[in-house]
């Protein structure tokens, strides 16, 4: 009947602080959690901006080479007639 005593007690003792380390353990890991929540949401928020920086800049590329054919055409054409007066020089 002691040895049960003494037993009980022992089980008693280790419960009680497998409870509280269990607790303690729960404090850290919902921060853990919570900080790994705001480090997800910060880097949604980044890949987002890169998202809309990137859209930008394919805006630009776009513009800048409907400008460069434009340029070439407008080239084309002023060679054709830079050729053409030549051409009247020469009869």
């Amino acid at each position: 009947m002691l040895k049960q005593k003494s037993l009980i007690k022992s089980l008693l003792t280790v419960s009680f602080a497998l409870g509280l380390t269990a607790c303690a353990n729960t404090e850290n890991l919902e921060a853990s959690i919570s900080s790994l929540s705001n480090k997800v949401d910060s880097l949604s928020t980044e890949v987002s901006d890169l998202k809309a920086q990137s859209s930008t800049i394919s805006e630009a590329t776009e513009a800048a080479k409907m400008a460069a054919m434009e340029a070439v055409e407008s080239a084309d054409k002023a060679n054709e007639r830079i050729d053409n007066v030549v051409a009247s020089y020469k009869k």
